[in-house]
C-alpha cells in the first residue's frame, strides 16, 4: 500500500509538473505567431492513396484543401526538396541533379556526399528557414534535403542529419515535442519541416502499380494518425496550418523499355557521361549538333542541347553544373551509355515533369486553409510562397507563382 502511495504521489507530482510547464509555455506564447509544420512523404504519387485505406489522408482531404503537384526539372528528390524550400528552379538554385559534374571544380558531385554538399557555393537560394529566422522566427527542421549544411552561413534553430534509422513514430514525436515547446530550444518554432524517404524505396523495388508497396502506404497513414492524435496537446494546436506533400511521383519500368546509347555517336568524341534522368553527355562543342540530330533518330528519346531546352522545364542556363547534351527518354523507358547493359525493373522518377505519373499529392489544413477545397494543379516550388504566406513573412527572391495558389486560403471576408 505504502508502495502504490508513493507511485500514485509521483504520477500526481509528474502531472502537476506537467500541466505547469504546458502552462508556462502556453504563457510564452504570442496571440500574433503563425505556425506551420509540413512533412514531405517522398514519391507519393498522386494515386496511392486511392489504392488502399487511408483514413488520415482522406480525413485530410475533406477537412482541407487537396491538389495534385507537379515537380520541377528535373523530376528527382533534392532538386524538388530544395525548389519547394527555396521557390527557385534548379537552374537558380545549383542543385541541377542528385548529381552532376562542376566545371568550377572540375569533378563529379553528389547531393549524398556530406563532403561535397559542404562545399561553398554548392547551393544556391535562401531556403525557407533562413528566411524565417532572419525576420525573427524560429524553424525546427528534421532530415529535409538541404538543412542540415549551412546555407548563407546560417541554419535553422534545430536540424538533423539525415538518417534512416528512427522510426516515423519517432519523427512523429519530435515534430510534438518540438510544437510543445520540448525540444531542446524550449521555444515553439514557428516551422516544422519533416520528412519520410517513403514510399520512394519500395516503389523504385516493386514499381508503382505492384500491390506489395500497399502496406507502406497504409503504415504512413497509421503514423498520421497518431501524429495528429499527439499534436493536438500542444498550445498552438488551433492555429498550426499543416501541410502533407511530396517532391514526385513514379513510373514503372520494364526490361523492355531499355535503350544503351553506347555507339549512337561517337564515342572519342564524347568527353563525360554524367548518369541519371535526365543522361547528361558532354561533347566536343563542335560535334555538338551532330550529336543531338543522332541522337534524335532513335526512338522513345528526345535529345536537347542545353541552351535549348523546352521553356517550360527553366533548365538550361546553369552552364558550370549542366552538360551541353542532354537525352531525356520517354516516361517509364530506362537510358544508359555504357559498356555493359543493366536491364531496369521497379520504378523510377526523373522524367518529364508534366507527365501524370511524376505528380504528386497535397493537402492542406489549418486556419488559413479553405475547408474541402480542390485546388488546381500547381507546381511544387510554390511550397515556399506558401509558406512565407502562412508564416506571414517577406518572400525571397523566387520563381513562385502566387496566382497558382492564392485560391486555396481562406479569405479576410470569410
Amino acid at each position: 500500500m505504502k508502495r502504490l502511495s508513493i507511485v500514485i504521489c509521483m504520477l500526481l507530482t509528474l502531472g502537476i509538473a506537467g500541466a505547469a510547464r504546458a502552462q508556462s509555455v502556453s504563457q510564452c506564447v504570442n496571440d500574433d505567431e503563425r505556425y506551420v509544420v509540413i512533412l514531405s512523404m517522398d514519391a507519393f504519387r498522386w494515386d496511392l492513396a486511392d489504392r488502399c485505406n487511408t483514413p488520415t489522408l482522406d480525413s485530410l482531404r475533406r477537412v482541407g484543401v487537396y491538389a495534385e503537384t507537379y515537380p520541377v526539372f528535373p523530376s528527382n528528390t533534392f532538386p524538388n526538396h530544395y525548389s519547394m524550400a527555396t521557390g527557385l528552379h534548379p537552374d537558380h538554385h545549383n542543385i541541377v541533379n542528385n548529381g552532376f559534374y562542376d566545371r568550377t571544380l572540375g569533378r563529379d558531385m553528389s547531393v549524398f556526399r556530406l563532403s561535397d554538399t559542404r562545399t561553398p557555393d554548392f547551393w544556391w537560394g535562401d531556403p525557407i528557414w533562413n528566411t524565417l529566422e532572419r525576420q525573427g522566427g524560429v524553424a525546427h527542421i528534421y532530415m529535409w534535403p538541404g538543412s542540415d549544411v549551412e546555407i548563407g552561413g546560417r541554419q535553422a534553430s534545430i536540424w538533423t542529419l539525415y538518417s534512416s534509422k528512427p522510426s516515423y513514430y519517432e519523427r512523429a514525436d519530435w515534430v510534438v515535442k518540438s510544437m510543445c515547446g520540448e525540444a531542446e530550444d524550449s521555444r515553439i518554432p514557428n516551422l516544422v519541416m519533416w520528412y519520410f524517404e517513403e514510399p520512394d524505396a519500395i516503389l523504385h523495388k516493386y514499381g508503382p502499380d505492384s500491390d506489395e508497396v500497399l502496406p507502406t502506404i497504409e503504415y504512413i497513414d497509421t503514423v498520421l494518425a497518431y501524429f495528429f492524435r499527439e499534436i493536438r496537446r500542444s498550445p498552438v494546436f488551433d492555429r498550426i496550418n499543416f501541410i502533407v506533400t511530396a517532391d514526385h511521383g513514379m513510373a514503372a519500368l520494364s526490361p523492355d523499355r531499355y535503350i544503351n546509347l553506347k555507339g549512337s555517336i561517337d564515342d572519342s568524341r564524347v568527353v563525360r557521361v554524367v548518369n541519371g534522368r535526365p543522361l547528361g553527355i558532354e561533347v566536343e562543342e563542335e560535334y555538338l549538333d551532330e550529336a543531338v540530330a543522332a541522337l534524335n533518330g532513335i526512338d522513345h528519346i528526345t535529345a536537347y542541347k542545353r541552351d535549348a531546352m523546352p521553356e517550360e522545364f527553366h533548365y538550361g542556363t546553369n552552364k558550370n553544373r549542366i552538360t551541353n547534351l542532354l537525352v531525356l527518354p520517354e516516361t517509364g523507358w530506362s537510358i544508359d551509355y555504357s559498356d555493359r547493359e543493366r536491364l531496369p525493373s521497379g520504378g523510377a522518377h526523373g522524367f518529364n515533369p508534366f507527365d501524370r505519373d511524376m505528380h504528386m499529392v497535397f493537402f492542406g489544413s489549418g486556419p488559413m486553409f479553405r475547408k474541402g477545397c480542390e485546388q488546381r494543379s500547381f507546381q511544387d516550388l510554390n511550397m515556399y510562397i506558401i509558406m512565407c504566406y502562412l508564416l506571414g513573412i517577406e518572400p525571397s527572391a523566387n520563381d513562385c507563382s502566387w496566382d497558382d495558389v492564392k485560391d486555396m486560403f481562406v479569405s479576410d471576408t470569410e
